[in-house]
C-alpha cells in the first residue's frame, strides 16, 4: 500500500479567507497540483454524518433528548483535485462521539395527588 504523506495546501472559507491546513492525496496525485481547496467541498460529509446521528437517535428512543451533541475528526483528503472529509481514527479506529441530555421534569400521575 502507497505511503500517504500530509502536505500544506491553502484551502478557502466561505468567506473568502485563506488557511494552510494539512492535507493527505487519497489518490496518488499530487497535493500542490490541485490548486486552492475549498472547505464548503466537506459540507456535504459533516453534514451526512450529523443528519445520520440525530436519525438515528430520533428512530431509537421513544422520547428523544432535548441536547444532542456529536463529536467526530475529519481528516481531510484531497482525491481527483476535490477536497474531502475523512472520518479521523482515534486509538486506530473511525471515532464519533454522540452525547445526549434530558432536561425535562418526569410528568406527576395525577393520582398521587
Amino acid at each position: 500500500m502507497a505511503e500517504q504523506r500530509a502536505r500544506l495546501a491553502e484551502v478557502e472559507l466561505d468567506n473568502g479567507q485563506v488557511m494552510l491546513v494539512e492535507v493527505v492525496s487519497s489518490g496518488g496525485g499530487d497535493v500542490a497540483a490541485s490548486g486552492r481547496l475549498h472547505l464548503s467541498q466537506v459540507k456535504e460529509t459533516l453534514g451526512e454524518v450529523s443528519r445520520w446521528a440525530l436519525e438515528s437517535v430520533r428512530e431509537a428512543l421513544p422520547q428523544p433528548p432535548d441536547r444532542l451533541e456529536v463529536e467526530f475528526g475529519l481528516k481531510l483528503a484531497v482525491k481527483s483535485g476535490r477536497l474531502l472529509g475523512v472520518l479521523a481514527e482515534a486509538g486506530g479506529e473511525g471515532s464519533i462521539t454522540v452525547k445526549m441530555g434530558w432536561d425535562r421534569v418526569p410528568e406527576q400521575d395525577s393520582d398521587t395527588n
